[in-house]
């Protein structure tokens, strides 16, 4: 029997939401954690965290019908957990204060993540987010200083630093291929991720929204400082997009590229757009090459191995490694298999085990904060990332301005570690 419980609670019910993040809380309620830690490199926490019971107590949404509608979802994968809901516009206030978790997962949109972590870190509870941290550096590093008073876990989720090709790609490969030169890293969503899934996709763009995660990688694996950027991006397709959602258009950017420098002298260009067509055979288009003075390393989600062709679906790339529904022996034998007949793997998953072990470790007092930087992918970590995101943001937005001015593109950017500085020598 279990003597100690870590109450999660979460927030934010779309595409991520419901389905990663309350899909892996329902495992970590039914099992424990101790199960998912091995794929994550944490299996030598799994004695201490073996007898820990984990309780989701509260989901909270905008809405009221989807914020139900997320409890019955999660009690099909769990049917023993209860959580309540909470909706409104302010949803993670009401249920930091009645539910009172340990643990508050964060998946609302981009530019909503700032304000509950910031409540969740003013009561004493530990933070699981969504990735980005947040979209401005001084928002990040305000929730830094919080929680290192505090001595609170904000922990991000940074899921394909488990993604075992890219893993392999940077951690067995890479160091083979002498002094790095150059890299490019794309990834690339479909188009109804910014017209249909996304409601909030004018509130940030293609580079915040996933280029975070290759910056991430190329940083913690490489163990290298970002020094300059200059960014550019098209705005064709969304600020002319209308429907009944969209009547007055999407003012975003339909794709970014951005080239950042590093410390050690290695360029690496980042391209990222979400108005990928939906017949393009993969859910996203994603594909990395880093190229050093010894070789060069190539990884490309389309080449992963698992295609299929049906008729009227055409032809299409599946990964299951992000995500994959397991059915767990005695269940799927039976002809009639209730809903959490089966258990929810892939690196979807291992970055939230991450980011709870690290939370529960604190909490349960086996460890400290400090104790444990950066052994996961902690806010500190982002510091850096948020300021890339930022000063993207701003030169391509510029430097689109002066295009079309016809004067180049002329903006950039200076990067420290905690900020940047934005170098427009058309305005000194």
């Amino acid at each position: 029997m279990a003597n100690k419980v870590i109450r999660m609670a979460s927030i934010g019910g779309g595409m991520f939401g419901k389905g990663v993040v309350l899909r892996s809380l329902a495992d970590f309620e039914r099992c424990g954690i101790a199960p998912y830690l091995g794929t994550a490199g944490l299996d030598h926490h799994a004695r201490e965290l073996g007898d820990v019971e984990y309780k989701l107590v509260a989901i909270g949404e905008r809405f009221e019908p989807l914020a139900h509608d997320l409890v019955k979802s999660f009690k099909e994968w769990c049917p023993s957990g209860n959580p309540k809901p909470y909706w409104g516009e302010t949803p993670w206030i009401d249920l930091l204060d009645e539910a009172k978790p340990d643990v508050l997962f964060i998946a609302t949109p981009d530019s909503l993540h700032t304000p509950p972590i910031l409540a969740a870190l003013e009561r004493g509870v530990h933070v699981v987010c969504e990735k980005p941290l947040a979209l401005f550096v001084d928002e990040a590093k305000e929730i830094v200083a919080r929680s290192r008073k505090a001595g609170l876990v904000v922990a991000v989720d940074m899921h394909k630093r488990y993604d075992s090709f890219l893993r392999s790609a940077f951690v067995d490969l890479v160091p083979r291929c002498g002094d790095l030169l150059y890299g490019r890293a794309v990834l690339e969503e479909p188009l109804e991720v910014s017209t249909k899934i996304f409601k909030w996709a004018a509130t940030s763009n293609p580079f915040s929204y996933v280029g975070v995660h290759w910056t991430d990688l190329f940083g913690y694996y490489l163990n290298m400082k970002p020094v300059s950027l200059w960014a550019i991006g098209q705005k064709k397709l969304l600020v002319n997009w209308r429907d009944e959602r969209n009547p007055n258009g999407i003012g975003t950017f339909d794709s970014m590229q951005v080239t950042v420098q590093y410390d050690n002298g290695m360029s690496v260009q980042y391209v990222n757009a979400w108005v990928n067509p939906e017949d393009f055979e993969g859910a996203v288009n994603q594909e990395m090459e880093i190229i050093g003075s010894k070789g060069r390393v190539f990884v490309d989600q389309q080449d992963r191995g698992l295609r299929s062709c049906i008729t009227g679906n055409g032809t299409r790339t599946h990964n299951p490694h992000f995500q994959a529904e397991v059915p767990r022996w005695g269940y799927y034998q039976v002809q009639s298999r209730p809903t959490d007949a089966t258990a929810c793997i892939g690196y979807c998953k291992d970055s939230l085990v991450a980011g709870l072990d690290a939370a529960s470790r604190v909490k349960l007092g086996l460890t400290t904060r400090e104790a444990i930087a950066g052994t996961y992918a902690d806010a500190e970590s982002a510091v850096p990332l948020v300021a890339i995101i930022e000063a993207a943001a701003r030169v391509a937005d510029a430097n689109q301005k002066y295009l079309a001015a016809g004067k180049g593109t002329p903006v950039s950017a200076v990067l420290t570690e905690d900020s940047f500085g934005i170098i427009d020598p058309t305005n000194g």
